[in-house]
Formats: C-alpha cells, structure tokens, sequence
C-alpha cells in the first residue's frame, strides 16, 4: 500500500477497511465511507444495503505539545446498520439467515481496540452506543455507532516546504485518462 506523507486520514481509511475485512466480508456486508450525521436521504440509501457498516471521520485532536511534528489523534466512527425480518428481537441477536446488532458491535469493538500498525499509529475505541435515525422508523433496524481513534505523527518537513516563500505557487498536474502525456501548470499569487 502506497503511503502518503502528512495524510493519516488518506493512509488510515484503507487500514481500517481491510482490518474490518477480516471478520465482516464483503458479502454480506457493505463498508463505505459516510458523513458523521447521515441525512435522512443517505440513511434510506444505506439501510437497504444492511448489514452496513459506515466508516466516518469525525475530526483531529492534536496533542498539546507537538511541535514541529503534528501528532495526535484522527477520530473516527463507524455506523452499524442491521436490518431483520424475522422478529424484534433477531435485530439484536441475530437468526439463521442474519447477523445481529449485538454480534457486529462485538466483533467491530474487538477487531479495533488496541491495533498497532506498523509506521501509522494504534487504534483504540472510546465509546459505542445504540443510536436512533431522528425521523425513520422501521421496528426490524438496529442502528449502533462505535467511536474510535487512531494515533499518527507526521513532519511537515516530509513535504521539502519549510519556509513561507515555498507556499507562494501552487502546482497542479493533470493527468488525463487514455493520453500519454502529463499536463502541468503553477499558480502563482498576484503581486501587491
């Protein structure tokens, strides 16, 4: 896997989907990356994928001492969708033909409580609890979300800009599929 320096969400989204991976195949269940606060619009789009699992960054807690490195911690969360139709209680405990919320928020809690990847950081959850889709009601979904960090440090000298003048120009490049060549361009600020 390629890594990105001075992008951990870049670099931690695919580390987390594959660790998912492990235990939550792709059939049945569908990952996807989706806003913290799902509209109702998205959230009927997504129940019928159930079981769904919903990969959302929350936001960055940097730690109060960095320095010129910039470390902390991304937040993250992952929304747990479970439809059943084979009673009120099979959404929680699962049948023979479907998994239960209680199942997919254990093995979610498990597989991401204190992973260490290697050159990325350690991953650690903070809180899960059962949630509610303001405006929807259907008795066979069971909504979860779980909350989780992810460390990361990274040097903004990985990037070679160090000095204010470095940032005065922008440089783009295109890439355009099916052509050969490469398209470049650099913007540069006006002059006062």
């Amino acid at each position: 896997m390629d890594t990105f320096p001075l992008m951990p969400i870049r670099n931690q989204e695919p580390l987390i989907v594959e660790r998912l991976r492990i235990a939550f195949p792709k059939n049945p269940f569908t990952i996807e990356r989706v806003p913290q606060v799902l509209s109702l619009d998205e959230f009927k789009r997504v129940v019928k994928l159930s079981p769904f699992i919903g990969l959302a960054w929350t936001g960055m807690k940097p730690d109060p001492d960095n320095g010129r490195m910039l470390k902390g911690n991304m937040l993250w969360r992952l929304i747990l969708i479970n439809r059943v139709s084979s009673g009120l209680e099979a959404r929680f405990k699962g049948d023979k033909y479907d998994i239960g919320m209680d199942a997919m928020v254990d093995v979610a809690s498990v597989l991401l409580q204190g992973v260490s990847f290697e050159g990325q950081g350690v991953t650690n959850v903070t809180l899960i609890n059962s949630v509610i889709a303001d405006g929807w009601t259907d008795d066979n979904v069971a909504i979860a979300q779980l909350d989780f960090t992810f460390s990361f440090a990274t040097r903004a000298a990985a990037t070679g800009k160090m000095q204010p003048e470095d940032f005065e120009a922008l440089g783009v490049t295109w890439s355009i599929n099916g052509s050969t060549e490469t398209i470049s361009d650099e913007i540069q600020p006006p002059q006062e």
